[in-house]
């Protein structure tokens, strides 16, 4: 008996020293779904992860704006692009109004959002949404009402008018939207000052949205964007963007009311072909030449502005005047990136365009006067000419030339019809007169790209020539007549 205990307990011993390799079912699947539930958190780790290594990428370089999310900001396309990406965009895409709910809201969202450049009509559908779901009537707490559910205190320094009923009211859905468009476009100009200060770091639309949450004060407490916010304000505004932004699989209609209508020439009585008043330009002609275009540059802008000059693609036969709209779209085409730049993306040469020796100086500061518009109009000599021209004060205040669709508009036109440049004619006498597009580079940019100083800056205007005369099925001219 003893022994049998003996062996017993030797036994047991080497029972306890063996290691546990085995689970009984219970304790399998408890570290089964223990496991599927830490899937979640470690996609979590990887997404803030890239995160920072972009935030560190974008604190390091050069520049802490990116041109993908703010066309007025300066530099290409770098780190900052991925996290817009990653963070759902930069509502930059063709708006999709069919989404709203209320569809007697789409035209005054478009009309707000030309407010600034850095607002675009996909954003600010996003923002109502996620502030009221569309309902113009809901009340909030802290007193806030309507669409945009703005303070009280807010409305009453931004609301106006808007809808011309006799007083300006939250409740009121187009004084609502329209005061929601200036309270952004304030909130982007000083978060652009910020970011040019280097007080904060950050992309300029994640930026103005963090102040839309929290304010300005909060987002200079925390120096920008904080690394880990996967559920702050301006993610949860940009998961909304896809819902607002077109896909392509449904005509979308041109972000201007009237878009509908078409540039009318006058019938030319020496050509036959002309005398029914042929359009030059649909709107969906001018949507498809420019498809990335900023909605800034509306449709209706354009008309607005050529109304007040005439004699622009009106004269001469059809071809004529066909081949020079051609020819002024291919060039402010090439000037603004197709439509997409407000103001001149390279900052650092907003300080080069001020002609100290003329006797009105330069009022509104060194760096006012870079380029701005189509034709990134520049220099404080051609805002004081073109503001005078035009019945404006483009001098004291040039940033009309991008708050203003059709005052932008309109100095392209200006400088087109009236300004010799780097050449001996105006770039409307070139392209009516004989002398081809090629004496339009000259005019608008020759002292730089033409006589072979830049053959494929030249190139690429020819292209978008050939192309947007293509489009309006015109002959483009001879080839010899293309470059300068």
């Amino acid at each position: 008996m003893a022994l049998k205990k003996l062996q017993a307990a030797r036994q047991a011993q080497k029972q306890a020293q063996r290691p546990v390799i085995g689970f009984d079912a219970s304790q399998l699947a408890w570290l089964v779904i223990s496991m599927i539930g830490m899937l979640p958190l470690a996609a979590l780790a990887v997404l803030a992860l890239i995160i920072l290594v972009v935030i560190f990428a974008m604190a390091g370089g050069s520049q802490m704006t990116s041109a993908a999310a703010d066309p007025s900001s300066s530099g290409g396309p770098g780190s900052a692009n991925a996290l817009i990406e990653l963070a759902g965009g930069d509502g930059r895409g063709t708006f999709s109004g069919a989404k709203v709910p209320d569809q007697e809201l789409v035209a005054p969202i478009k009309t707000a959002a030309k407010e600034c450049a850095l607002l675009t009509p996909v954003i600010l559908a996003a923002q109502i949404e996620y502030a009221s779901g569309f309902d113009a009537d809901k009340e909030g707490p802290q007193g806030r009402k309507g669409l945009s559910q703005l303070t009280p205190e807010v409305f009453d320094e931004f609301g106006e008018d808007d809808d011309d009923s006799g007083e300006a009211s939250a409740l009121d859905a187009k004084d609502s939207i329209h005061a929601h468009a200036r309270y952004f476009c304030h909130l982007a100009a000083e978060t652009k000052r910020l970011l040019a200060a280097k007080e904060v770091v950050g992309d300029h639309l994640t930026l103005t949205l963090m102040a839309w949450d929290i304010g300005l004060e909060g987002v200079k407490a925390q120096g920008g964007m904080p690394v880990l916010a996967m559920g702050s304000y301006p993610f949860q505004v940009r998961g909304l963007f896809a819902t607002y932004t077109s896909d392509g699989s449904e005509p979308e209609p041109d972000p201007d009311p009237d878009s509908a209508t078409a540039l009318p020439v006058q019938a030319d009585p020496d050509d036959e072909s002309d005398t029914d008043g042929t359009t030059l330009l649909s709107g969906s002609d001018f949507a498809a030449m420019f498809p990335s275009r900023n909605s800034f540059y509306s449709y209706a802008g354009l008309t607005d502005a050529m109304a007040k000059f005439p004699a622009f693609a009106g004269t001469g036969d059809q071809q004529t005047r066909k081949r020079e709209l051609a020819a002024f779209l291919a060039n402010i085409d090439h000037e603004s990136g197709g439509l997409v730049h407000v103001e001149e993306i390279n900052q650092a040469a907003w300080g080069n365009y001020c002609d100290t020796g003329q006797p009105y100086g330069c009022p509104a500061g060194q760096t006012a006067y870079h380029g701005r518009g189509p034709i990134q109009l520049s220099w404080n000599t051609n805002y004081k000419a073109a503001g005078d021209a035009l019945g404006l004060d483009l001098l004291n205040d040039p940033d009309l030339v991008k708050n203003d669709a059709s005052v932008a508009w309109q100095t392209a036109l200006w400088f087109w019809m009236t300004q010799s440049g780097a050449g001996t004619m105006t770039a409307h006498a070139a392209i009516t007169g004989g002398g081809g597009f090629g004496e339009t580079i000259r005019t608008i940019n020759g002292a730089l790209e033409c006589g072979g100083r830049n053959s494929a800056q030249v190139q690429a205007r020819v292209d978008a020539y050939q192309r947007f005369a293509s489009t309006l099925g015109v002959d483009p001219g001879d080839e010899s007549t293309l470059r300068c």
